[in-house]
Order: C-alpha cells, then sequence, then structure tokens
C-alpha cells in the first residue's frame, strides 16, 4: 500500500496522449494561425480564448476523442494544455458557447480563400505531388426539421439542409451534399464544399477544377471523378482550358450500347493490363482486368476504353441470375394463379414482372389460351324436358415465357465489362485503369468521415455553424491523412517493415493514425507540487518502444513525454 502524500504536497497528473503529435502537424500546417489571420475581426474586445486556438482545439478532440461540443470543456482539462496549444487560464474558460461562437467566426470569414491557403501550405510543406487529384462527393444526414432557413436567392447564405438524393438510404431525413478532393500523394484532402442538399452531383465538378488550377498552378493535372463528371458541360470545361480528366462512362450513355452489342457479333482483341491478388478469398482465382481502346470515340470526340473484370463477370453473371429465377418465380405464380379475359392483358402483366426485374430481351413473354365450353339456357322457366340451350364458348388467357438462350450466350459476353471515358491521349489503356482504381480512396475518406469521426448526428441547430463544423472535419480528415502518409514514408525511407501497433504487439506495415493515436493516448505527465502550487518533480509514464518509433520517424519531439 503506497503511503500518502504529506498535506502540504499535490500530485497532478494530465495526459499527454497523441496531442503533441496532433499539435506538431497543426504547427506544421500553421493551422491555428491560417485560422486567426483569414477570420474577420470581431467588434470590442478581443476575446480572452482566439477563435483561431478554439478551432485548433476542435481538430484536436475530433481526431483524439470525437465528442460533442457540450463534451469538450470537460475533455480539454485533463489534459496537459500547452499540447493543446492552450495555457491553463484559456482551458478554464472554455464552454460550449465560446465553441458555438467560434464555428460562427469562421462561417463569416472567407472560407474559400483559407481553404486555399490550407491547401497550398499542406502541398509546399509536406511535398504533395499535385499531378493528379481524385474527387467524390457522399451525402451527410440530418435528424431535425431545420425550418426557417434563408431562401435560395438570399446572398451569402449557408448551404440548405433539406430532402435530395440520400446516399446513406434515408430518403426520410434531410441532408446536405458535401464534395472531397484528394491527391494521388497519400490520398491527401485538398479541397471539400459542401452544397444544398438537392444539389446533383454533377454541378459540383466545374467549382472543384477550377480551384484545382488555382492550387496546382495551372490545368496540367489529371482529375479523376465518377460517372457524374461525364457530361458535355464539365468534360468541355475542362478540355477547353487545357485540362485532362478521366471518368466512367454511365451505361445511360449511346456508346454503352453500341460497343456492348459490337461485343455480341464479335470478338474483341482483349489483352491482359493488371492481374492482383484475391483481397477476399485466400487462395483464390487472381483478378484479371482486360482492356482494349473502343475503335470510336465519344460523341464529343474523346476517347473511350474499355476493360473487363474478372471479379465483375462473376458478380454479372450471378446478378442476372437471381434476376431471371425472380423473374421465372413470379411469372409461374402469376401463371398459376390469374386467368385474363384479353391476350393483351396477359402480355402486358408478364412483361410488367420481366420490366421490374431487368429481364427483358432474356425471358419472352407469350400468351396462351384456354376455351371453356358453357351451355346456357335459351328463355326463361325452370329447366324440363324441351328446354333449349345454346352452346356458349368462354376463352380466358394465362401468361406463358420462355428462355430465349440465344440472348442469354450474347448477354454472357458482355459479363465484367465497364468504359472509361479520357481526353488524355498520353494514358495507355493500363495506365488509365491503374489511375482510376484509386478513387476507392476518396470513397475511404468518406466513410471515415461518417464512420470513425462519426460526421452525425450533428447537434447542432444552426446551419451557418453546421457548415463551419463540417470544414473543421476537412481539417481533420487532412491532419489524419498526413499523420498517415508521412509515418509510411518514414518506414520506406528508414527500411522498416512494420511497427508493432496493434494490441499484443502485432505488427502493422501500414500504420493508421488512429493505430498511432491509440499506442500514445494514456499517456501522463505527473507533477508535485508544494502548497503555492510550485513544481518540485515531473515524471511520465513510460512510452512504448513501437509508439517513440513512430514518433522518431514523424520527426515529433519526444520532449512532450520526458525523453529527450
Amino acid at each position: 500500500m503506497s503511503a500518502a502524500l504529506p498535506a502540504s504536497l499535490s500530485l497532478e497528473s494530465l495526459e499527454v496522449g497523441a496531442s503533441p503529435l496532433v499539435l506538431h502537424f497543426l504547427s506544421r500546417l500553421d493551422l491555428p494561425g491560417l485560422f486567426q489571420r483569414h477570420l474577420p475581426p470581431l467588434p470590442g474586445r478581443a476575446p480572452a480564448v482566439p477563435s483561431g486556438a478554439v478551432l485548433a482545439l476542435l481538430v484536436q478532440n475530433f481526431l483524439l476523442a470525437r465528442q460533442p461540443l457540450y463534451a469538450i470543456p470537460a475533455w480539454a482539462p485533463r489534459r496537459v494544455p500547452e499540447h493543446l496549444g492552450l495555457s491553463p487560464e484559456q482551458v478554464a474558460l472554455l464552454n460550449d458557447d465560446r465553441l458555438g461562437r467560434a464555428l460562427d467566426h469562421l462561417f463569416r470569414a472567407d472560407r474559400a480563400s483559407l481553404l486555399t491557403a490550407l491547401a497550398m501550405r499542406a502541398v509546399k510543406e509536406f511535398s504533395i505531388d499535385t499531378c493528379e487529384f481524385h474527387q467524390d462527393t457522399t451525402t451527410v444526414t440530418f435528424s431535425g426539421a431545420y425550418q426557417g432557413q434563408a431562401c435560395a436567392s438570399e446572398k451569402d447564405r449557408p448551404a440548405r439542409i433539406t430532402f435530395g438524393h440520400n446516399k446513406d438510404h434515408r430518403p426520410d431525413l434531410k441532408q446536405l451534399l458535401y464534395g472531397l478532393t484528394i491527391s494521388s500523394d497519400g490520398a491527401v484532402p485538398v479541397h471539400c464544399k459542401v452544397w444544398d442538399g438537392n444539389t446533383a452531383d454533377d454541378r459540383v465538378h466545374i467549382e472543384t477544377w477550377d480551384f484545382l488550377c488555382e492550387l496546382a498552378g495551372g490545368a496540367d493535372f489529371l482529375y479523376v471523378a465518377d460517372c457524374k463528371l461525364c457530361s458535355r458541360d464539365n468534360m468541355h470545361h475542362i478540355a477547353s482550358r487545357g485540362g485532362r480528366f478521366l471518368t466512367v462512362m454511365p451505361r445511360t450513355r449511346k456508346e454503352d450500347r453500341l460497343f456492348k452489342d459490337h461485343l455480341k457479333a464479335n470478338a474483341a482483341e482483349w489483352r491482359e493490363v493488371h492481374r492482383e491478388p484475391n483481397p477476399r478469398r485466400k487462395g483464390g482465382p487472381d483478378l484479371v482486368y482486360k482492356g482494349v481502346e473502343a475503335p470510336w470515340l465519344s460523341s464529343e470526340g474523346y476517347r473511350v476504353l474499355w476493360y473487363r473484370s474478372s471479379q465483375k463477370a462473376e458478380q454479372d453473371a450471378e446478378a442476372r441470375r437471381k434476376r431471371l429465377e425472380r423473374a421465372r418465380e413470379r411469372l409461374a405464380a402469376l401463371q398459376a394463379r390469374k386467368e385474363f379475359d384479353t391476350p393483351k392483358q396477359a402480355q402486358e402483366a408478364g412483361q410488367r414482372i420481366i420490366d421490374e426485374e431487368e429481364a427483358q430481351g432474356l425471358l419472352l413473354v407469350k400468351t396462351k389460351g384456354r376455351m371453356e365450353e358453357r351451355f346456357k339456357q335459351i328463355g326463361p322457366g325452370r329447366p324440363g324436358p324441351d328446354t333449349k340451350y345454346e352452346r356458349q364458348e368462354k376463352w380466358t388467357w394465362q401468361v406463358d415465357f420462355k428462355e430465349d438462350a440465344e440472348a442469354l450466350r450474347k448477354e454472357a459476353l458482355t459479363d465484367g465489362v465497364f468504359p472509361l471515358m479520357t481526353n488524355d491521349e498520353g494514358l495507355s489503356v493500363k495506365e488509365a485503369l491503374l489511375k482510376y482504381k484509386y478513387q476507392p480512396f476518396v470513397e475511404k475518406r468518406h466513410e471515415q468521415l461518417k464512420g470513425a469521426f462519426s460526421v452525425a448526428p450533428v447537434w447542432l441547430k444552426s446551419p451557418s455553424r453546421v457548415e463551419a463544423l463540417l470544414f473543421v472535419y476537412h481539417a481533420v480528415e487532412m491532419v489524419q491523412a498526413l499523420v498517415e502518409r508521412e509515418v509510411r514514408l518514414g518506414m520506406e525511407e528508414e527500411g522498416v517493415e512494420s511497427l508493432a501497433l496493434y494490441p499484443e504487439g502485432r505488427p502493422t506495415e501500414g500504420p493508421t493514425a488512429n493505430l498511432l493515436f491509440c499506442a500514445l493516448e494514456g499517456h501522463r505527465r505527473h507533477r508535485l507540487l508544494d502548497e503555492q502550487g510550485q513544481e518540485l518533480r515531473r515524471f511520465h509514464d513510460t512510452l512504448p518502444d513501437p509508439a517513440r518509433h513512430a514518433l522518431e520517424l514523424l520527426g515529433v519531439s519526444l520532449a512532450p513525454y520526458g525523453l529527450d
């Protein structure tokens, strides 16, 4: 049993955790300074805690604790204040009102200029390659009415939280459209924008591409996005200004139908362009991609590159099998339980099922009639020996169907096929595929925003604060990406194959920011204080070797952890 401290002494124990690591990256980005320089002046006396410092604190909390605003004033005093970029006096002044006012301050700032300055600082400080960018959008879903928002015609209003095409499959809830662009060098977010919840995805690309031109100092970069980029206006805007793009061609384009019809009648000159191990089945067959350039250009004059994925071919075949199975079951049930008065009614009912199950051309609807003979009494009265009857025929019609074997064979020739469109004449068929395969990294950032960082539910009633909060989350995602990029580059430069950051010392070859933070969280600084609060002695918890190694790879000072 440990002895109690004398009454004249006290022990202060505060969390160090990953705050010095995060502060190191915030300092390299000059994020608190950028915030403060771009925030508009406040009337009257300057606040005791500058808004820039408060916003930087929000970035730290969202990275390390992911708590709502009202919980941050209780979280901050448990940590070493200087590692939060604050003084002890400033930490004591934190409350949810001050945090909310900092978001209001950020909304009134010129966030477009701030975004540009932040992206340029990241590119310069961390030597991020700007030759290729990937863009994608998602929706941030909200619970609540959000009534009384600014009208759509009002200038400098916040984005409207409203109904739209919800990518979280919640059409009953309102939303905002959130766009993100990352570099191909470490998947570092360099641009974000919030739009009204009912904004169409194809309307965001021109503004995004213009921003990237400013960031890259010209149009000499490849802009990669999903099929919403593939509109005449978007592609013309980029191509006419000397830019390059790469996108998926939608199935609604006539070029898609023409090439698939060509495949059904002619053997394509496929050649293997990429092969990789099966990520889902250990020991399973490799994923193989074959490619060929279409023999004709798009209607706008751009290249169309076609690919056949072995994995997608299996998925397409299985999806078609399930569609046909559902269609057969429904048609058989309709055939057994219902008869129609006319062949047209039967035909239309069967075709409706085929259309709903997307089995057009693969199942053919026919009708078959059945005649029922009946005899009807002529004249009134009770039937007797002399009663006469007339013979009547009653025809009814049933749905019948059959498979078109030839159509099924031809349809299978298009399994696994998908097209890319580009105006970049220098891209080979293989290079275009590999560049587009980086697109899931921006989707992963969206997943982290909604999952790891728990952006929703958003416990804010003010749309302007919501929009400012999403800007803060952009800074959060940028810091997270830079931490991962820098530690992996450091491992590559020093020949380090793995770091034992998982529980029980298990190694990882690709450390994530969360693993680094978890390895440091829980580390405390202890101070022995006299009656006047003067420090008599300082000591720290033991820092695990893998965490120490990671900090050295990142160039983070070990002094906050009690090490030289």
